[in-house]
């Protein structure tokens, strides 16, 4: 009797971690919560569409599962609640992983890094923080980039100089006048040297912020077919393509 019970209770869970994955593939839907406001990673384009590096990434991945990506508009704040009250499936939404979510919630491996880097010329003999002492250092008034310079003449001997600019596109022309170097956020770094073939952006982040999926804890199913269908991106270069189209280097 008691290895009957016992049985049974592992089929109900059994039944519970994969029947979400199970709709899904019945459905023939991924549906994919996402807030459409933060390009290039999701944005609306002219046509009404919704567009960037996460709108793509969940079409590619709906079709490694053999399915198709619905998108699921919301609030930043509310991505979460999407999956609670069962009008999502996943967040793919340039979501940083919360720990205090870690409860409800599973996040993936990271699909891109989005934290501070250092920037410079290729010719440069900068190749990490410490090299910066005694240095002019370019970034953005008012961000996480200016904070870290003025820990940095806190801690490096002799302290480097802070040259602000007033937003990331005025970092390069810096690079090429007073600072050696400059601190910037992954995204807007890509862009830089995009646009400037004599930029070069040191690896790896100096402060990490890693973008992964999350899904409901417990969706065990779905979370591991969603790694692998990641892992698969990566290897195949997919992500790769992805994130060089869309944050261009």
């Amino acid at each position: 009797m008691f290895a009957l019970l016992v049985a049974g209770l592992l089929l109900v869970s059994c039944g519970a971690q994969t029947g979400r994955l199970d709709r899904i593939l019945d459905s023939g839907m991924l549906r994919v919560a996402m807030d459409p406001s933060f390009p290039p990673f999701e944005s609306v384009d002219a046509n009404g569409q919704i567009v960037g590096l996460d709108a793509d990434l969940a079409r590619a991945i709906a079709v490694h599962l053999g399915v198709e990506a619905h998108t699921v508009t919301t609030g930043y704040d509310a991505l979460y609640d999407a999956l609670t009250a069962d009008r999502a499936d996943v967040i793919i939404s340039a979501l940083y992983p919360d720990p205090s979510r870690s409860r409800d919630f599973t996040f993936t491996t990271p699909y891109f890094d989005a934290g501070l880097v250092l920037i410079t010329l290729k010719d440069s003999t900068i190749t990490t923080e410490t090299d910066l002492s005694g240095q002019p250092v370019a970034c953005v008034f008012g961000t996480a980039g200016h904070m870290q310079v003025l820990q940095w003449q806190e801690t490096l001997v002799p302290p480097p100089t802070v040259v602000t600019v007033e937003a990331p596109g005025d970092l390069a022309a810096r690079l090429h006048g007073e600072a050696v170097a400059a601190i910037v956020d992954h995204v807007s770094a890509r862009l830089a040297a995009s646009q400037d073939p004599d930029l070069r952006i040191l690896t790896p982040p100096l402060s990490p912020e890693p973008y992964v999926i999350a899904v409901r804890d417990e969706d065990k199913a779905l979370f591991e077919a969603i790694e692998d269908a990641l892992q698969v991106l990566q290897a195949d270069g997919v992500l790769d393509v992805l994130v060089e189209h869309w944050v261009r280097h």
